[in-house]
């Protein structure tokens, strides 16, 4: 009896063993594609939210708005590290020039800080802030730099990588803006002798603060959405 019930253990051992090992034919799937980069998330926002006019706006609600950009005063410019141009902010993107396993190039450097500034439309001017501001702007031209590379460009990449392409957006005052964010108390604003509240686009846990001067975001979707079916929250 002991002879058997060794026997019939370790029939079962080896029965579970073999639905643990991969059958051969069947590998485990290969993985998908990388996740969406942050510029292509930011233009999607952008692309399919509802737009309004500044003076539809009204403090506690989100909104999309299409402006003209203008610097404020009191905030000093940035040079962007590639050009050495002023500007308000800069979209750097750095791509290697080898495809990756997915046959893209692989994105080695995404870079896009900005200071302060307004938005000005038709019906008045509202500001926007700077803090967790996601800025994309693709629709620059690729220059393609063999090593050794400039410094600005160097310190940025890996050492291994051969050559790499370079798209600089930049941020000018005057240029044509898209701008989406929760509507807030500008704080910071010492102006009202017009009698009004300052209002200033921001982000905020449940709404993103993102901007594009990609001309082709400019039209919206066919069908628009509303902010707060979006996002439920803050709209």
């Amino acid at each position: 009896m002991l002879v058997l019930w060794c026997v019939l253990g370790g029939a079962a051992v080896l029965g579970l063993g073999y639905k643990l090992r991969p059958r051969p034919g069947r590998a485990l799937p290969k993985p998908g594609p990388p996740p969406e980069n942050r510029a292509e998330s930011v233009r999607r926002i952008l692309k399919h939210l509802q737009r309004k006019t500044i003076a539809e706006l009204a403090e506690g609600t989100a909104g999309v708005v299409v402006g003209v950009v203008r610097a404020r005063p009191d905030v000093d410019p940035m040079l962007a590290p590639v050009s050495g141009r002023p500007c308000l902010g800069y979209h750097l993107e750095i791509y290697s020039t080898q495809f990756d396993a997915h046959w893209k190039f692989r994105q080695l450097c995404d870079e896009a800080p900005c200071v302060a500034f307004e938005v000005e439309d038709a019906t008045g001017r509202i500001g926007v802030d700077a803090a967790d501001l996601e800025l994309a702007i693709t629709d620059g031209v690729g220059t393609l730099y063999y090593p050794p590379l400039p410094p600005a460009i160097g310190d940025r990449v890996p050492f291994a990588h051969m050559a790499v392409t370079v798209e600089e957006g930049l941020l000018l005052d005057g240029a044509r803006v898209l701008v989406c964010g929760l509507v807030a108390r500008d704080t910071s604003a010492t102006d009202y002798r017009d009698g009004q509240t300052k209002l200033m686009l921001r982000a905020s846990a449940t709404f993103p603060l993102v901007a594009s001067t990609d001309p082709d975001l400019m039209t919206p979707g066919k069908r628009p959405i509303d902010p707060k079916e979006l996002y439920g929250r803050g709209a």
